[in-house]
């Protein structure tokens, strides 16, 4: 037989000496910011040849921060659930010791000290950056009104009632890095808003006179009544006040979401059960041997672009690369599913803490996400049960969109 010669086994490729540029690109090309980390912690060129904040990564899709008691014996860690990964990130935060977290966004938690808001600053979770925000217990200014006058104003000092109106719901004007980027935050249970800018002594304090919802975009605040009244208040100019209302908005449940073209509103019309075509249906998972029944949700979601030129109210009709991710009025955000190939677009995600009627819960409290088509009505469960018990207690869970800006 004649001899045959192999040639000889080349060795295996070292992936660590990529070129610089071939390893950018790749970098470029990952969407998922904790692919990115992984990206980065594969060896030491990798992690040099890709910025360790970059700015291509999309929006994000959000997790779930898990409520927490502060006590004598809390370690400072938090957990944080990836709904789409199925995993559970365990963060190291003392910053959050004694603190209350109260909302977020962009990646950022607001935390308040307990003791009537005499500390008040913003965390990014997983780069660890800190901002100091004016606290509650320092006078605050009167959006329109001078200095002077302010003495009269009711509850011009806020630290008494901080402990019972949290802040709710944050925003910011810009990147936290443009020295002139507005801070803006909710005190659940009062009719105002509080900005400021970092590095302001005090908040700034704009009367909300019973609204339903507020935003700022374009240096303007927005003011949406329940009755469907639109009150837009120009931040360089306070005399400058305008007054709509709205027929599409009157009398039913509404709110602000932000978007990347601008300021959207969600409108929520309720469904006659006489008339629904959706029916209630009772469903096992037989993967974590629950009960569980989906009934119809109770609305259709309508969603609106708020036009600035003129002032009104546009229909989106095409929502096939919009998803809404809610948790309340308070905790709602959106991300286009372009970005998102696991995800279908045209659909509302929420988070609910509910019953189940039997299985490894043993009818105990759990959280769970559901869908729906905005234009459909029924619900499809998305994630069950997201660990073993006593993962987190049965509080609800808040929205976390995971950043590195």
């Amino acid at each position: 037989m004649e001899k045959v010669d192999w040639p000889e086994p080349t060795a295996s490729p070292d992936w660590a000496y990529l070129p610089t540029l071939v390893v950018q690109l790749i970098s470029e090309k990952v969407k998922s910011i904790i692919d990115y980390v992984r990206f980065r912690a594969v060896c030491s060129p990798w992690r040099s040849s890709s910025l360790p904040k970059p700015t291509h990564l999309p929006p994000q899709l959000p997790w779930l921060m898990i409520s927490y008691d502060s006590n004598p014996e809390d370690d400072g860690i938090r957990l944080f659930y990836d709904l789409w990964q199925f995993k559970l990130h365990k963060l190291l935060l003392p910053e959050t010791i004694g603190k209350k977290c109260c909302a977020s966004y962009r990646g950022w938690l607001v935390l308040v000290a307990p003791e009537g808001g005499k500390e008040v600053f913003l965390l990014n979770p997983l780069t660890r950056a800190r901002i100091q925000l004016p606290p509650f217990s320092t006078p605050v200014k009167i959006f329109g009104v001078e200095q002077e006058e302010c003495r009269s104003v009711d509850h011009y000092s806020y630290e008494p009632y901080v402990d019972d109106c949290m802040i709710k719901k944050l925003s910011f004007s810009t990147d936290l890095t443009d020295p002139n980027c507005l801070v803006i935050v909710f005190l659940q249970g009062m009719q105002e808003i509080f900005f400021c800018r970092v590095g302001d002594p005090c908040w700034t304090m704009v009367k909300m006179q019973e609204e339903f919802d507020a935003t700022y975009h374009n240096e303007r605040f927005y003011f949406c009544s329940f009755e469907g009244a639109m009150r837009v208040y120009d931040l360089n100019n306070p005399e400058k006040r305008l007054l709509f209302v709205l027929p599409e908005l009157q009398s039913v449940p509404k709110m602000f979401l932000e978007g990347k073209s601008g300021v959207y509103l969600i409108r929520f019309v309720v469904r006659n059960p006489e008339t629904s075509t959706v029916a209630q249906d009772e469903r096992h998972d037989p993967e974590h041997d629950i009960k569980y029944t989906v009934k119809p949700f109770a609305y259709k979601i309508e969603l609106y672009q708020l036009l600035e030129q003129p002032f009104g109210l546009k229909h989106i009709t095409d929502t096939t690369n919009t998803m809404i991710f809610y948790r309340g009025i308070f905790d709602c955000l959106t991300v286009c599913s372009d970005d998102w190939d696991s995800l279908d677009g045209g659909r509302m995600y929420m988070v609910h803490t509910g019953a189940f009627s039997a299985g490894k819960n043993n009818g105990g409290e759990c959280n769970t996400v559901f869908s729906t088509k905005l234009d459909d009505g029924k619900l499809e469960l998305v994630v069950s049960d997201f660990g073993e018990e006593p993962l987190w207690p049965a509080a609800p869970a808040m929205l976390f969109q995971p950043s590195f800006s």
